[in-house]
């Protein structure tokens, strides 16, 4: 199997296919670690995770220290645009014509 070495100013962060693709797993397992916190990511969107390369380097060398990462948490909801308003009134001769 060939190792490759990521050099710094080529990327910044790798994407899970990526590093499951350098590890020989799955790409689900690479998520699992993450969630799990072994591997420190970045929360992109709901679906989409980064990882620096730095810290995959100091974990691919056994000197990530799992201690030292910050904890991930869910990101807030979106704000709901109208939340709270009063809803229109219908208008009852909308209502008969859609009949």
């Amino acid at each position: 199997m060939m190792q490759t070495t990521h050099r710094p100013h080529e990327k910044l962060f790798l994407s899970p296919t990526e590093i499951a693709q350098e590890l020989a797993i799955s790409s689900t397992t690479v998520l699992r670690m993450i969630h799990a916190g072994e591997l420190p990511a970045i929360r992109i969107s709901e679906r989409i995770y980064r990882i620096p390369v730095a810290s995959f380097e100091m974990f691919k060398a056994g000197t990530l220290r799992v201690a030292d990462l910050a904890p991930m948490r869910r990101a807030k909801g979106r704000a709901r645009l109208g939340l709270g308003e009063p809803l229109p009134k219908a208008r009852s001769n909308l209502l008969a014509r859609a009949r």
